[in-house]
């Protein structure tokens, strides 16, 4: 039987996170602090839900993320964008603390990045755990327990898994269906 928080993650890829996206978690940053590492106005957020930023972005073509916080740590979901795996980009929303970020693009390429500190650690693409860099597989090693990231879609779950491990947050259909602040990027 698998642990309460990968089942809620293979439900939550499977209801919310099929698009291509990236989400990314941040430790020591605010909603407006993370708006700038994104080069957006801090200033220029308008409260919108992920859902309705999706539609936006395939409607109107605007490139987006929208920022909120979730159990003392800042959360950013970019619709089909990709920003946050910059290694510069996710080096800044680390800037005194961590971040982690979860990109994929379809079925094929999925990858984790992390940064501590200001510092760009390692770059993951989808592969087993014994292949990612020292790096990363040394921080991660002790929140491993139940997750095999095998190379198929389930990866893309044990990441989310993973980064609930990491930040003690867990991604939340409510958090979702909120209203956060949508920057243009």
């Amino acid at each position: 039987m698998s642990p309460p928080d990968i089942a809620h993650h293979r439900g939550l890829v499977a209801r919310w996170m099929r698009d291509p996206a990236c989400v990314t978690w941040c430790s020591a940053l605010d909603v407006a602090q993370a708006a700038r590492c994104f080069g957006a106005d801090p200033g220029a957020g308008v409260p919108m839900t992920f859902t309705d930023a999706e539609f936006e972005h395939y409607d109107e073509g605007r490139e987006c993320v929208v920022i909120g916080s979730l159990d003392g740590w800042t959360l950013a979901i970019e619709p089909n964008g990709g920003e946050a795996r910059s290694s510069g980009v996710l080096a800044a929303l680390s800037r005194g603390g961590r971040a982690l970020s979860l990109y994929w693009n379809g079925p094929v390429h999925v990858e984790l990045n992390y940064a501590v500190q200001g510092r760009f650690v390692a770059e993951v693409p989808r592969s087993p755990v014994a292949d990612w860099p020292a790096a990363i597989r040394d921080v991660v090693a002790p929140h491993l327990s139940g997750m095999t990231f095998p190379p198929d879609d389930r990866w893309r779950t044990d990441a989310f898994t993973l980064a609930a491990r990491l930040s003690g947050t867990q991604l939340t259909d409510r958090w979702l269906e909120t209203e956060h602040l949508r920057f243009v990027i």
